[in-house]
């Protein structure tokens, strides 16, 4: 194949693999989705992906003038399209790497020109990020195309340290003009910032899971109010940033006994659902998932929540009105 069927071919085909990048997008973060505990795609990836298609020239260059070994480099050539997904830690890689290696929509293998080039640049490369082809499984349809068995797309997995490394050193040093001399001392800096990466992201790794364990109680206070709202009120409670601080202001009331002490409220003053109910479309507060938490505190230490209520005064009023309480 020489270049002009080369790009004859990759013209009729760049649909294909654009609409091929997109489907694979798109599976990802569905099953990212549908995990157990659910991902927000919005906070777990840094940068949004997007497919990228590579350029005719980039192509060219690299099936007919970089000295590449291909037999046939059209085939051979396996990130025409690539995908970047950029997350926090690289606890959330291994993430990543469950969802592309267990989906059954496409065969995936290491990439091999990233091996070769970490094996060549160890410098580079020396990090736990993770390059994969991904190769369709089967003759899929997306986008009002067919994209045949067999079609590639490149994945690169990388944290967001692992990232600015990449963006540094890839094209001031690696891909430098070859007149640019590196010194020892460049060379050095590298390598400590590389043992940084890994420091760092072991630090942030024990403050995450040290936040997790300190904050257990209140995700779980927060599991139970969403599930007896929806059993008592009879609607899906919202939940946004307000329930958090709620919950953190009121994290002694919780533990063990609290869904236990909340049943037994909502048992015995059923009009308590009721009054929430009648309002849920027209007051945010009682739209809130803690307004559960509200009646129980309330009912159990009025005094202590007048006093500690973080949010304000007016929010609060009509709960102690519904219990019979006033605010001291």
């Amino acid at each position: 194949m020489n270049e002009a069927e080369f790009l004859a071919k990759w013209q009729s085909e760049e649909p294909i693999y654009r609409a091929w990048g997109s489907f694979v997008q798109e599976e990802i973060e569905r099953t990212l989705q549908n995990t157990s505990p659910s991902v927000d795609l919005q906070s777990f990836l840094k940068i949004p992906p997007q497919p990228r298609l590579k350029t005719v020239d980039s192509l060219i260059g690299k099936a007919f003038h970089r000295g590449k070994p291909y037999q046939d480099p059209y085939a051979d050539i396996e990130d025409k399209v690539g995908l970047r997904f950029v997350v926090l830690l690289t606890a959330d890689i291994l993430k990543l790497k469950d969802v592309i290696e267990s989906s059954d929509r496409w065969s995936w293998s290491l990439d091999k020109d990233f091996e070769a080039d970490r094996d060549s640049r160890p410098m580079e490369f020396a990090y736990q990020s993770k390059h994969y082809v991904l190769k369709a499984a089967s003759d899929t349809q997306t986008a009002g195309l067919v994209v045949p068995k067999g079609t590639p797309c490149e994945i690169q997995l990388r944290t967001l340290l692992q990232h600015a490394h990449s963006e540094l050193t890839h094209d001031n040093i690696y891909k430098r003009d070859p007149g640019t001399e590196i010194t020892k001392k460049i060379e050095r800096t590298v390598a400590k910032s590389m043992a940084l990466i890994e420091a760092v992201d072991d630090f942030f790794a024990q403050v995450l899971d040290e936040l997790e364990k300190s904050s257990e109680a209140e995700r779980n206070a927060l599991t139970d109010l969403s599930q007896l709202y929806v059993q008592h009120v009879g609607r899906t409670a919202h939940v946004d940033k307000s329930n958090a601080i709620v919950l953190h202001a009121f994290r002694d009331q919780l533990g063990n006994t609290f869904r236990p002490r909340l049943e037994a409220l909502l048992a015995s003053k059923p009009f308590i659902a009721e009054r929430i109910r009648d309002r849920f479309g027209s007051q945010y507060t009682f739209r809130q998932a803690w307004i559960l938490l509200a009646y129980l505190v309330v009912s159990e230490i009025p005094n202590v929540t007048a006093e500690r209520w973080p949010l304000t005064v007016q929010e609060i009023e009509p709960v102690f009105t519904d219990m019979g309480k006033t605010i001291t």
